[in-house]
């Protein structure tokens, strides 16, 4: 038998409720020539049942004897995949019926692409288009805060020699996105090729905490990274930032918020980073605004020393708005 041209990993565990639609997806593809490997992580449920149920000949079925998370599922998945292109599977998902037709003929087109994704619509408990950014570039400008390539939709090259880390259980792809990102080239195509399922059982609501928190560590690894080292209160206050919740206690923690921001532009800047990285920490900083406006102790420093500098305010007008009212509110008018 021929190697096939894709080969699909999907782990499933306990998935019996939605894994026969999921299935169902990948065995109507327009594009046909692919092998469909499964690993059970060691369902309690009757998962094994339906996948057995199919006849497909494309279809392996792995069986873990333990339960052994996804990271470790993937990478059994991986070791046999035998295919040009790996596309991955969640067991709770559908492909719409052109996916793999559509992202072989990117990927064909395209060979200095390494992976490539694709918009996703979310449907159950919540509907949205999820789309992320397309070009390399901007990818690598968006992971730096947040994941930018969506997992269950992404196709790859098998010589990339791909495997996930188990250190990130509840955030393995975003992980090995943050490390290989200046290795790899990635780019997403901008069409919906994937449905979401949003529900209360999946793994990343059942375990949000535990996904939160990993992320939080890669994303101040990233700026370890890029060669700044933030103390406990910086990193909070960081992550604080990216969530749009950080409120300064007092006018010191306002200017060292600053002060943090400004490396990380510059650091960034240095690294290589480009617009959207530029424009997100610029916008950070913008949003101190307020906060200095308030602070009458800090107002125009925070104006001469970053604000200013970054060019915050587009207009004349707006550098003398922002002035009037630090006077102002320091001449309690």
């Amino acid at each position: 038998m021929l190697e096939p041209k894709i080969s699909v990993v999907m782990p499933a565990y306990n998935a019996e409720k939605y894994i026969a639609e999921t299935i169902d997806s990948i065995l109507s593809q327009t594009f046909s020539d692919f092998e469909f490997i499964i690993i059970n992580d060691a369902s309690t449920d009757s998962t094994q049942e339906i996948i057995e149920s199919y006849k497909d000949q494309r279809i392996q079925l792995i069986n873990n004897e333990q339960n052994q998370g996804v990271a470790k599922s993937l990478n059994i998945g991986l070791a046999a995949a035998k295919g040009k292109y790996i596309a991955r599977m969640d067991a709770d998902d559908i492909s719409l019926p052109q996916r793999f037709q559509i992202q072989f003929d990117f990927m064909e087109q395209h060979p200095d692409i390494d992976i490539c994704g694709s918009w996703m619509e979310t449907f159950g408990s919540k509907k949205e288009i999820i789309k992320v950014p397309l070009s390399h570039e901007d990818i690598r400008d968006n992971t730096f805060f947040s994941c930018a390539i969506m997992h269950p939709s992404i196709v790859f090259k098998h010589s990339l020699n791909l495997r996930y880390s188990s250190e990130f259980p509840r955030a393995e792809d975003y992980d090995l996105w943050c490390k290989k990102i200046n290795k790899w080239k990635f780019a997403n195509i901008p069409e919906v090729l994937m449905l979401y399922r949003i529900h209360e059982n999946q793994i990343g609501e059942a375990h949000r905490s535990e996904q939160d928190n990993n992320a939080n560590d890669i994303q101040i690894r990233n700026i370890k990274d890029i060669g700044i080292n933030l103390g406990e209160r910086e990193k909070q206050i960081y992550l604080e930032i990216i969530r749009g919740v950080f409120k300064p206690k007092n006018k010191r923690e306002l200017l060292l918020t600053a002060k943090m921001l400004d490396e990380i532009l510059v650091s960034g800047i240095k690294h290589g980073y480009k617009q959207l990285f530029q424009d997100r920490i610029t916008n950070f900083i913008k949003d101190l605004q307020e906060h200095g406006i308030q602070n009458k102790a800090t107002s125009l420093k925070l104006y001469f020393t970053i604000f200013r500098k970054w060019k915050i305010f587009e207009t004349p007008r707006s550098n003398l708005r922002y002035i009037y009212h630090c006077l102002r509110n320091m001449m309690h008018l």
